[in-house]
């Protein structure tokens, strides 16, 4: 079963994000949500969503709390496995990369701003002595933007990128005490420094979309609240700021707010790590308007 969802100049791209769930006995039900459609941004359009779930399954979409799209996904049938699998069709348009900075909080601003959620500590991110010894070491000063551009760029110097190291419920207090971890980790590392220096920090789920057709994985990175409204993204993985080829799906305190999919099956026995793949390519401007043209035809035929 599928649920298209069509959407809006730019360089055209196509994301399939496929993942694969099995189950030793088969499962009787299961229940997800699904977040991995593509956030409209500036540089950023998102052109066509279509998700797709093997056996049949009843979908709805939502807006959460944290305004990221959610696909309900309830499979009432006995199945032995589950598959999702979303496709989305982008165009980018890269601008001009000014240099910005964000603009420091006064404290009784902050508390009367929504964006004093994401300054709080969070059930990935709590408060630890950790970080702020972390702080210390780094010479990082409060409320200094230039203090938080030198942590996302040296925060490699201190963490080694070893993938495989963690796991997705690897806690923030092992990685400060092993110094090892992937993108989210040193995501969820950054975001401990930010809320410890008094920035509103949050957690982005999404892609890095490469220069050429790429296998690759999902990314995580960080935005910072400013006083003016902002947010600005910042990629410690890359040690770099963010950009339009910086592709996100969703944001939230911490990766549990974002997981891609999250849910619950009722079956004898447990269930296998996921299988998933992800695949970015160019798309020829011809060939996409072929691909929108098949999609407004499967929509008619749903209708």
């Amino acid at each position: 079963m599928a649920s298209t969802f069509p959407i809006g100049a730019g360089r055209q791209y196509e994301i399939v994000h496929d993942s694969i769930h099995h189950y030793e006995r088969s499962a009787t039900r299961s229940r997800n949500e699904v977040r991995l459609q593509p956030l409209p941004r500036k540089g950023v359009q998102l052109e066509t969503f279509r998700l797709e779930v093997t056996p049949a399954a009843e979908m709805d979409a939502q807006i959460d709390h944290f305004g990221n799209p959610t696909w309900l996904v309830s499979v009432e049938a006995p199945h032995s496995a589950l598959r999702v699998t979303a496709r989305s069709q982008v165009s980018i348009t890269p601008g001009e990369r000014a240099s910005t900075a964000a603009v420091p909080w006064d404290p009784d601003q902050l508390l009367r701003s929504p964006a004093v959620e994401f300054q709080l500590p969070s059930p990935r991110v709590p408060e630890l002595k950790g970080i702020k010894a972390l702080a210390g070491e780094m010479n990082l000063a409060e409320g200094d933007w230039d203090s938080l551009l030198r942590a996302n760029r040296d925060l490699r110097l201190r963490f080694e990128y070893l993938p495989g190291s963690t796991v997705v419920s690897s806690t923030l207090q092992e990685i400060l005490e092993r110094r090892v971890g992937v993108c989210q980790d040193f995501a969820h590392v950054l975001i401990a420094l930010a809320r410890y220096l008094g920035w509103p920090a949050r957690y982005v789920s999404g892609y890095v979309v490469p220069e050429a057709e790429s296998e690759g994985n999902s990314h995580a990175w960080v935005e910072i609240g400013s006083a003016d409204g902002s947010w600005l993204g910042l990629d410690p993985t890359h040690k770099s700021e963010t950009s339009e080829w910086h592709l996100a799906v969703a944001v939230g305190r911490d990766y549990s707010d974002v997981s891609p999919m999250r849910g619950v099956f009722v079956s004898e026995s447990a269930g296998a790590p996921p299988e998933v793949s992800v695949r970015i390519a160019a798309v020829d401007p011809f060939e996409l308007r072929k691909q929108l043209h098949a999609t407004r035809q499967i929509l008619q035929n749903q209708q």
